[in-house]
C-alpha cells in the first residue's frame, strides 16, 4: 500500500472480544510501521492498526461498503 491508495478498513468496537465493524472505504494518508492513518469517506482521520487495513480492489471501488 502506498499513500493515496483507496483502502478498506475495519474498526475495533470491543478490544476485549476483538469485535470489529464491517468493511468501510477510505484513502491512506500515512503509513508508519504497524500504524495507518486513513481518511474515511465521512471526512474523519482515523489511526488504525495496519492489520485492519487492506488495499481496496476494483470490485470494492464499485461497491458501497459500510
Amino acid at each position: 500500500m502506498k499513500v493515496g491508495d483507496l483502502v478498506r478498513y475495519r474498526e475495533v468496537l470491543n478490544y476485549r472480544t476483538m469485535e470489529k465493524t464491517e468493511w468501510s472505504l477510505g484513502v491512506l494518508v500515512d503509513k508508519r510501521h504497524n500504524i495507518c492513518d486513513v481518511l474515511s469517506n465521512q471526512g474523519e482521520l482515523l489511526t488504525l492498526w495496519a492489520s485492519l487495513v487492506q488495499k481496496a480492489g476494483k470490485k470494492d471501488a464499485g461497491r458501497r461498503l459500510g
